[in-house]
């Protein structure tokens, strides 16, 4: 082969060279200054329950819900008021003979009084049972919400931690295929030296890894993003860049019958259950407005003291102490017609729910079938990416050799590199891309434990 060196092969040979060495200044820039943490993916998914905003404010959530509770089932006890009132009197006028005549009296001028009053609600309707049971229902949805955020949670932590490892998987097989080129760049410059090949081979060559180098570049940018979106879940600090540990890559060899996925989802989705509990509530809601149709009764007591503080005139030496217990009985009339509509409406609202059920379970089926048929293609797509992988490198070995006889090109070796780089990258995203699916597999059913 011809030698070919001309002036303008070496200023491109020299802007590569710049390129690529720009390229590693930036990415090693890029990554100074941050602290790497090793963490299992339990170790991250303990973090997250701890410290994760989304699911304090769904824990709160829930203890309010409890005290509510218990504050509804107060009602049910004795109310008790304690009152006292002090009055300054001034000398009253006596007028006589119309206004003719008039008489200042010397009058008690501090007044005082107190009392206490207690009552009973004896029966209203059912009221207070229904709104405290209106109240535990109400917890029980609040505590359905917070299993959903915490599965949630759970599910988003493992999706975007396999997904990181799958980016330094990324990192490792385009560094290694760095390393190969990186050989075949010096045995080029020898040969080009030589004059067994051209400098646009050894162009070629150089271009590939600056491609490649640009790849790892874009996939540690990616793996800062990732952490840093996994440090915001779990409470980590955004400066740390998270590097997966003990990562489990197992993929059940067992077949999974999608009718039986079916069923579990019914059965354990929080989704459903929070549909029959809203349900509820709504029907909850109907008795609090027919019992405001019901009489009501309750018990009371008062004692009541009032003096004056001693004076001149009159004289009132006497204080005035009493107390009294009674029972009352209370209908409201006008609901014999004004809840007509709330009644009505109320009904309404719980046909609403069942529709809400309905249209759950709909979407629970459609969630299932997604996750199942993307887990089974999945799986199916592994074992034809590692037969890629295997063709791929024995295709590399066979262009090797003829290319080290000068039988192929340099063209022809730099495509079999890039089939064996793209189907291990390929295989990588399958099998995590599995692994993912398996996991939201499991959510879809209600069994992400």
């Amino acid at each position: 082969m011809r030698k070919l060196k001309s002036t303008r092969d070496i200023i491109f040979l020299f802007i590569a060279s710049l390129i690529m060495g720009g390229i590693q200044t930036v990415a090693a820039q890029k990554r100074a200054g941050l602290t790497v943490r090793e963490i299992s993916l339990d170790e991250l998914i303990g973090l997250a329950t701890q410290n994760n905003l989304d699911l304090k404010m769904s824990q709160k959530d829930s203890a309010i819900a409890v005290e509510n509770i218990k504050a509804t089932k107060i009602l049910k006890a004795p109310y008790v008021n304690v009152g006292g009132n002090y009055n300054f009197v001034g000398n009253p006028v006596l007028y006589r003979g119309f206004y003719s005549n008039d008489t200042i009296i010397d009058y008690y001028h501090h007044q005082a009084s107190w009392n206490v009053a207690a009552g009973l609600p004896v029966y209203l309707g059912g009221r207070i049972k229904t709104q405290i049971a209106q109240s535990e229902t109400f917890s029980s949805i609040q505590n359905e919400l917070l299993l959903m955020t915490e599965n949630k949670l759970k599910l988003s932590i493992i999706t975007q931690f396999y997904l990181l490892y799958k980016l330094y998987r990324e990192v490792e097989i385009i560094e290694e295929n760095i390393k190969n080129v990186k050989i075949n760049i010096k045995q080029l410059e020898s040969r080009v030296a030589n004059g067994q090949n051209l400098v646009s081979d050894l162009l070629r060559t150089q271009l590939q890894l600056s491609n490649f180098e640009i790849e790892v570049f874009k996939a540690w940018n990616s793996i800062d993003l990732q952490s840093n979106y996994l440090c915001i879940l779990s409470g980590l600090p955004t400066n740390t860049r998270i590097q997966p540990r003990s990562v489990v890559l197992a993929i059940p060899a067992d077949s999974i019958r999608y009718d039986q996925c079916l069923q579990d989802a019914f059965l354990n989705r929080n989704e459903i259950k929070q549909s029959l509990l809203q349900k509820n509530l709504s029907e909850l809601t109907l008795k609090v407005t027919q019992s405001a149709a019901k009489p009501a009764i309750s018990a009371s007591a008062i004692y009541s003291s009032e003096f004056p503080v001693p004076g001149t005139f009159p004289p009132q030496p006497d204080i005035l102490n009493y107390w009294a217990v009674g029972i009352g009985l209370s209908y409201d009339l006008s609901s014999i017609y004004n809840l007509k509509h709330r009644i009505k409406a109320d009904k309404i609202q719980i046909q609403k729910e069942d529709d809400n059920i309905s249209n759950v379970r709909n979407l629970i089926e459609q969630d299932v079938k997604n996750s199942y048929v993307n887990f089974i293609e999945s799986k199916t797509n592994i074992v034809a990416y590692r037969q890629n992988v295997e063709r791929a490198e024995l295709n590399y070995r066979i262009v090797k050799s003829k290319y080290d006889n000068e039988f192929a090109l340099i063209i022809d070796m730099i495509d079999a590199e890039l089939q064996v780089n793209d189907s291990k990258l390929s295989l990588n995203k399958a099998i995590i891309e599995a692994i993912i699916q398996y996991y939201s597999l499991l959510y879809s059913m209600g069994k992400l434990n």
